[in-house]
């Protein structure tokens, strides 16, 4: 972990408000004794020389003795020479006695340190907390016109009960950071008997050491692989084994642990205020405080920013947890330039879920449940935590098993590509074909889009298969022009393919592959939803692929909502009218006037005009009729596997009213 400062990044002892004792000079002194303890504590076990620490511990022992002498100069005002001042005075001069017999100790070292440091935080959390605050408030009390006997009275039933029962709940928490100091302290005693041990073995056999040295390094960069070094927690690596090793576990039984995501609710707030330094401090001390709030067999990691993960093995005890780890946050952090408080919001994930079905639960998809279940959580429960439910977790399952399936169809070429003709309804010529995918499943049969496609709508999985068709279109126009087929090929492309960072530089490797094919054959259809709010980003992403010869279409045309003025900036040569607005069109005069009014808004483009859907005869002289030429159907053509197109065109044959039609003037 990076040392920011002594002071301000090492808190053995937490300042807490329970210590105050309401009188203002008494409560800086304890803030002093406080800091210099800290301060104390950090230099042993950092690595700092042992002189240097006991240099500090004389300035402790000095800043007592100041302490004591103001402080019993303050109860003797009121209390003169009692028997409470008195035994007061008592414990102070056996406070240095005991300090003085552990400076005088032969035992070993590290175990006089361990004692000296649980001794010094239990002893003043106890003094501040019990003895001080007892004499304060009896001073008050006596200043308020109450004798000695009755103010001590008063006092002892106000305390009583709820002072031991703080008392002991803080001595417990001073207990585990004083463990923790001892525990750096050992360590760092191990790591200079580990040193001079590496420079015997260095004297003795230098090659052996440096293997040695090697290894150690070797591990070390594994560590630093696994753990964030803002915190000392585990980072996303290191929790993602953590879940792998629990999942590994045969014995796990059904939702027996618990995977949490944890998101801070005001750290921005606190960055601002303090800078980025000081609210980095702060997570820094935060992530102490939480794992001395935490079983030994818990996984803290922080996985990024303000964001933490939690990994329980037993879920039983997961919102226990959450609230001690919501109380040990809500206590103020002293950074310097104020206090601040912090709250967080969290997602629950239980696993594992043995009745889900056949797909193995993996850490990446528990991490992004989590993650979704906090985003939740955020809109709909700030400050407070929500778990994952059943049917949401179902939903996700059947979705991750359709993305396992979707990767393995296109690793075992299970997707296929069908080809439906583009024709002029008024004299027959083959405009071309546009490319429809289609899979192929080994367990469910042939499918069409619908039933896959809205899965990876917003997945980059859905890159990979655009690509693909890309690719598998290219492939098949060129065995087309072998067989003396020439027929130009339109490509569907998502808005995330299309937006995908790099899509014109991907699109131009993909032509190179086939330099004998002019570019203008490909035309790409994109629909108008892709261009929605990233207007200027998508005409430059087409200008640049209209740069390499491809042609653009507006698919769907007239299900969108932008403003005229919006769809003209749009550089595409073609609007293909949606299958909705013609298959009712012979149905009402409503259905009609709504086409009419499409086919005439269409003109104000200027554009290319292609009808989708056209399942009658019926419908294509009406869209004739409206001068709609070209379109694509059922009426024409269904879609095509590849080997069946040449049989198609040489059948091919516009109908008899089709060719007789009068186009209306408009």
């Amino acid at each position: 972990m990076p040392w920011q400062s002594e002071t301000d990044v090492f808190e053995i002892f937490p300042w807490n408000r329970n210590f105050e004792t309401g009188l203002e000079d008494i409560d800086e002194q304890h803030r002093v004794l406080v800091s210099i303890l800290n301060r104390l504590a950090w230099h042993f076990a950092s690595g700092s020389s042992v002189l240097d620490g006991l240099h500090l511990l004389d300035e402790l022992l000095a800043y007592a003795s100041y302490h004591f002498r103001y402080e019993e100069g303050v109860w003797e005002k009121t209390l003169g020479g009692t028997e409470m001042a008195r035994n007061h005075h008592d414990s102070h001069q056996m406070f240095f006695a005991r300090i003085q017999m552990l400076r005088q100790s032969k035992a070993p070292q590290e175990d006089v340190l361990a004692e000296l440091f649980d001794y010094l935080t239990r002893w003043l959390a106890f003094h501040i907390l019990e003895s001080d605050r007892r004499m304060a408030l009896t001073i008050k009390a006596m200043k308020a016109g109450k004798p000695l006997e009755e103010a001590r009275e008063r006092v002892d039933s106000e305390l009583n009960g709820s002072v031991s029962v703080l008392v002991t709940a803080l001595l417990e928490i001073y207990g585990k950071l004083s463990a923790s100091t001892i525990q750096l302290m050992r360590e760092k005693m191990a790591r200079h008997k580990a040193e001079d041990e590496l420079q015997r073995l260095q004297s003795e056999r230098l090659n052996r050491a440096l293997e040695d040295q090697a290894s150690d390094h070797q591990k070390q960069v594994e560590f630093l692989a696994y753990a964030d070094p803002l915190t000392g927690l585990w980072n996303r690596n290191g929790i993602t084994r953590f879940i792998r090793e629990l999942l590994d576990r045969g014995d796990l039984k059904n939702d027996s642990a618990a995977l949490v995501s944890m998101d801070l609710d005001n750290f921005q707030e606190i960055n601002a205020r303090f800078g980025e330094e000081t609210a980095d401090r702060m997570l820094g001390l935060l992530a102490r405080r939480w794992l001395d709030a935490l079983p030994p067999d818990a996984a803290l990691a922080r996985i990024g920013g303000d964001e933490f993960a939690l990994l329980l093995p037993d879920a039983s005890q997961v919102e226990i947890r959450l609230r001690a780890l919501q109380l040990t946050a809500r206590q103020p952090f002293d950074l310097g330039g104020g206090s601040a408080l912090v709250s967080f919001t969290a997602g629950i994930v239980v696993f594992p879920d043995n009745e889900l079905g056949h797909v193995d639960e993996d850490a990446d998809i528990l991490l992004r449940q989590a993650d979704q279940t906090l985003f939740r959580a955020k809109q709909e429960l700030k400050g407070n935590w929500l778990f994952l439910d059943v049917g949401e977790k179902k939903a996700d399952r059947s979705r991750q098993r359709l993305l396992s399936d979707i990767r393995k169809g296109l690793e075992y070429g299970q997707f296929r590509l069908l080809y439906q003709p583009k024709v002029s309804l008024r004299t027959g010529e083959v405009k071309g074909v546009e490319a429809l995918i289609r899979w192929q499943h080994p367990d469910i049969g042939f499918l069409s889009p619908d039933g896959f496609l809205p899965a990876i709508e917003h997945h980059p999985l859905m890159v990979e298969i655009g690509e693909w068709v890309l690719f598998e279109a290219l492939t098949q126009m060129s065995m087309w022009d072998s067989r003396g087929i020439h027929m130009n090929i339109s490509v569907n492309v998502a808005a995330i393919q299309l937006q995908a960072p790099g899509f014109a530089e991907r699109l131009r490797d993909i032509l190179g592959r086939f330099p004998d094919l002019d570019p203008a054959r490909l035309d790409l259809e994109i629909l108008e939803s892709a261009t929605l709010g990233e207007l200027d980003k998508v005409v430059s992403i087409i200008d640049d692929c209209r740069r390499l010869g491809v042609t653009f279409s507006l698919d769907d045309f007239g299900t969108g909502y932008s403003s005229l003025s919006y769809l003209k900036q749009l550089p595409v040569h073609a609007l293909k009218i949606d299958r909705e607005f013609v298959s009712g069109v012979n149905d009402t005069e409503e259905n009609y006037s709504i086409l009419r009014g499409i086919i005439g808004l269409s003109r104000v483009f200027g554009r290319e005009l292609i009808a989708e859907g056209v399942e009658t005869i019926e419908q294509g002289e009406i869209l004739l009729s409206l001068g709609c030429e070209f379109a694509q159907g059922y009426a024409i053509s269904p879609p095509l596997a590849r080997e069946k197109l040449a049989d198609w065109l040489a059948g091919w044959k516009p109908f008899p009213q089709w060719a007789e039609s009068l186009t209306l003037s408009q």
